[in-house]
Parts: structure tokens; C-alpha cells; sequence
């Protein structure tokens, strides 16, 4: 199904506007080149707080103080799971 801008309804294209815009004011950019990262990249911070990716690294001349990767906006709310068979008392033997 597709749908032209003018026969989707003036408040549905209003919320999909703002909640796309608020999706990228939230989402780290390049210093540079001011591209938003993808999920998965590593990021580069620098003392001077200035943020670089992957392709604009090259361009800095001094060592990045940290770096980070990019992760999915679930990264942090979904179940992790934890191996714990190793860590269990054996069944005592009657």
C-alpha cells in the first residue's frame, strides 16, 4: 500500500514529524561531519568533549581520551540472562 503525504491525515503526519525529529535530537553526532552514528560504530570522544565517528577519526590530530559504541535504543531495557549452572551447590547424596 502506498500512501502519497496528502492523503495521510494532517494530525498522524504531525506525530510522525515530531517523534522522528525527537529521535534525532537524541542521537549522537559527528563534531565534523555531523553525521549520525549507526548502531554499531565506535564513537570517539576527546578531552576537549568533541564527539567523532569512525570516518573523521582520521582527521583529529591528538589521541581520543575514550570511545564507546553506538547501541540500540533497547540497549539497557531488555532480560538479560545470566548463566548461573556453574555457580549452584551440588545435591547432597542420601
Amino acid at each position: 500500500m502506498h500512501l502519497r503525504e496528502h492523503e495521510i491525515p494532517a494530525l498522524e503526519l504531525f506525530l510522525l514529524r515530531r517523534s522522528v525529529a525527537g529521535l534525532a535530537e537524541q542521537s549522537e553526532r559527528c563534531g565534523h561531519c555531523h553525521r549520525t552514528m549507526l548502531i554499531g560504530e565506535k564513537v570517539y570522544e576527546y578531552s576537549s568533549g568533541q564527539l567523532r565517528c569512525e570516518l573523521c577519526k582520521k582527521d583529529e590530530h591528538s589521541a581520543p581520551a575514550h570511545s564507546h559504541l553506538i547501541h540500540t535504543p533497547e540497549f539497557g531495557h531488555t532480560i538479560k540472562v545470566i548463566d548461573q549452572r556453574g555457580t549452584q551447590a551440588p545435591a547432597a547424596v542420601a
